[in-house]
């Protein structure tokens, strides 16, 4: 999976924000938004260029069921990951 295979889409709540969510056929799945700090919304854990935050089947596990602030190599890491998971 390449960075531009990722499908992105203006973030539903934040105007400067991108967001995306990508399935895979063994039911995992990923959601990857980022956008700039505003007065308006706050910031969110990733700033929709460089950095992303992610919540997942595999985070939303975990205790803040997100995970901030990773560059596009980690998200494409984890995408992978999720990929390679066999259905339990």
């Amino acid at each position: 999976m390449k960075w531009s295979d990722i499908k992105f889409e203006k973030h539903s709540y934040h105007k400067e924000g991108v967001q995306a969510r990508v399935e895979f056929p063994n039911g995992e799945w990923c959601s990857i938004i980022g956008a700039p700090y505003s007065q308006d919304f706050g910031g969110l854990y990733g700033d929709g260029v460089n950095t992303f935050e992610i919540m997942s089947s595999s985070t939303k596990k975990t205790q803040l069921g997100v995970k901030g602030w990773l560059t596009k190599r980690q998200v494409l890491n984890h995408l992978r990951y999720l990929k390679g998971k066999e259905n339990a």
